[in-house]
């Protein structure tokens, strides 16, 4: 199975699984009895915290190296038959969402975005088909999400500061290449600096994509999803504004920009939620006729 893991994990064939683990964090899983890819996918200790149809996540802490580490695992059920015969049109084995996102974090590390440290990652396929795969990865160690930092920021200069990281980060990010495909407030972690800068680490990424261009639809996705996933009245309209600006490297939004809002960000945003999109990127369009 092909995968972007480094140096930094062993891989591990038993029977009809496979497995990455971290070098370095193998002892301590040992000593919590995680050996086996069913010692993870049978674990149930910890906070069950996420529940839906086809993955579940659990919080819960491991002991060693002489000290407790906060780490989450996520469990996957197998992949919808789409999604295989998607993998088999192509004349490759199924890819799990488990090892999509650990392909991603591994993806996104490199590129330079702060990403949690994956632990491990397994599959099982029997026959060719998956049948469940799991992602562990360790609770970053700064910053709180977003949508809890902006409503409580009250500091006009550092709330001007975190939009203005906040938008070169999403530039940044879609200018390697990668884009999230579900980048709400909650899965963007922010840290202010000593300098009075901000930084920004981001999560679940297992809708992630990696591509040689981010195509503008993409990034029309990822700008409308921050935008409605915030909540109302948080940010005013000056500050989306100078998000919007400072995104797109401008001091004043030209045609080819207003086209870009228009069809991509707002087409999008209106799938998510009508009644946010309009409150929030009126004024915008408004001020740019002016």
């Amino acid at each position: 199975m092909r995968c972007s893991a480094g140096n930094a994990y062993e891989r591990l064939r038993e029977a009809d699984t496979l497995m990455w683990v971290r070098s370095d964090r193998r002892v301590m899983l040992q000593e919590n009895d995680l050996t086996h890819f069913a010692d993870f996918m049978a674990c149930e200790r910890g906070e069950l915290i996420n529940s839906h149809g086809w993955r579940e996540v659990l919080r819960m802490e491991l002991e060693g190296d002489g000290e407790t580490r906060t780490v989450y695992l996520k469990k996957f059920s197998p992949v919808q038959l789409k999604d295989a015969v998607k993998d088999l049109l192509r004349f490759r084995r199924v890819r799990t969402n488990a090892l999509r996102e650990f392909d991603m974090l591994c993806l996104f590390e490199r590129a330079g975005v702060r990403v949690p440290e994956t632990i491990a990652c397994g599959e099982r396929h029997v026959l060719g088909r998956d049948r469940g795969a799991f992602v562990m990865v360790e609770h970053l160690a700064r910053g709180r999400a977003l949508d809890e930092v902006l409503p409580a920021l009250r500091d006009v200069p550092r709330r001007r500061r975190l939009i203005r990281s906040l938008a070169r980060f999403v530039r940044r990010m879609h200018d390697t290449g990668l884009g999230h495909t579900a980048l709400y407030a909650k899965h963007l972690f922010v840290t202010e600096e000593p300098d009075g800068d901000w930084s920004v680490a981001v999560i679940d990424l297992q809708q992630a994509v990696c591509r040689r261009a981010v195509s503008r639809r993409r990034r029309g996705r990822d700008l409308a999803t921050l935008l409605v996933s915030l909540p109302p009245g948080v940010t005013t309209p000056r500050e989306r504004w100078r998000f919007l600006l400072e995104y797109l490297r401008t001091t004043k939004l030209s045609r080819k920009d207003l086209r870009f809002v228009r069809r991509f960000v707002l087409g999008c945003a209106g799938k998510l939620s009508r009644r946010t999109l309009y409150r929030a990127w009126r004024p915008i369009l408004e001020h740019s006729r002016t």
